[in-house]
């Protein structure tokens, strides 16, 4: 089973809370509705729980995410650009890559690019 730690950096990794409510401070205050096009209707919160109960189903699973998860953990540590003897780190672009690896175990596709549109394709 994945740990509640691992549970919790699922968590950190998709910027949701598991608290019931999210207070918004500051911003536009508008939303935009979108098409329903991916059953988009289920809250991201209930998807990832749905996930970790479908990852403890599997041990491979348990252990690949494991290895994901250590590796955001360690870059969650300094979330600064770093560039230093021609090595770049860019954490925004790193945790990118991290959500694209666990997409197949959560089935959550992010999508942060600035705009609304969705890649079909």
């Amino acid at each position: 089973m994945l740990s509640d730690h691992q549970i919790n950096l699922l968590f950190e990794v998709y910027e949701i809370t598991q608290r019931d409510n999210t207070v918004i401070v500051g911003g536009e205050g508008t939303s935009r509705l979108q098409p329903d096009l991916f059953n988009s209707n289920i809250p991201v919160k209930q998807a990832l729980l749905n996930s970790v109960a479908a990852i403890n189903e599997s041990a491979s699973q348990i252990e690949r995410v494991g290895v994901i998860l250590e590796e955001f953990e360690c870059l969650s540590l300094d979330p600064s650009d770093i560039n230093k003897d021609g090595y770049e780190l860019r954490p925004k672009k790193n945790l990118a890559a991290i959500r694209a690896r666990l997409y197949p175990y959560t089935g959550i596709l992010f999508i942060n690019n600035g705009s609304s549109r969705i890649p079909l394709g």
